[in-house]
């Protein structure tokens, strides 16, 4: 069961206590698993497949303790951003939302106005890791829905901004 602990802990590297079939396409992918490997989980752990596995169906399924997987999940998280970035959604590891992060807050440091930030994001990710990223940043309340390379999106809070980042591919 550990081996099983440790996947969860792999792909809910936020803490969220669910993880989609996309998060799992991209585990599988990094990992080299399998193409069964998706459906094997969504067969376990989704039956009615809604695309969405919850921590508890995943540990009740196994007789693992919820509760504590769910808390070495949050600590692993917390462990990375800083602590003024709330995490809100996204399929991008650990490692490069804090790469995004820190090309964030430079762009926010060195932008005279909130005008500027966007591009300064946008064509700083293009040279450091290449094309194609999208910087959207709101405000308040907002709804999205895109396409992404998967690994590759990453919503999150500073302050009052919402910054909403993904690559897609250049092909």
């Amino acid at each position: 069961m550990e081996a099983f602990k440790e996947a969860w802990l792999a792909i809910d590297r936020q803490g969220r206590g669910q993880v989609t079939i996309d998060d799992l396409v991209v585990y599988a992918r990094k990992m080299n698993y399998d193409e069964n490997f998706v459906s094997k989980w969504q067969k376990l752990f989704d039956p009615n497949k809604t695309g969405v596995i919850e921590l508890g169906v995943f540990c009740d399924v196994l007789g693992l303790n919820a509760k504590e997987i769910q808390e070495q999940s949050r600590a692993n998280a917390a462990a990375g951003l800083p602590s003024d970035v709330i995490y809100i959604s996204g399929d991008m590891s650990l490692e490069w939302q804090i790469k995004v992060v820190e090309v964030t807050k430079q762009a926010l440091r060195d932008s005279q106005k909130m005008s500027d930030v966007p591009k300064r994001i946008k064509t700083t990710l293009d040279r450091m890791y290449s094309q194609l990223w999208h910087v959207v940043i709101a405000q308040g309340q907002f709804w999205c829905y895109y396409g992404h390379e998967p690994g590759y999106s990453f919503v999150f809070q500073i302050g009052k901004q919402v910054f909403i980042i993904f690559k897609t591919p250049c092909s």
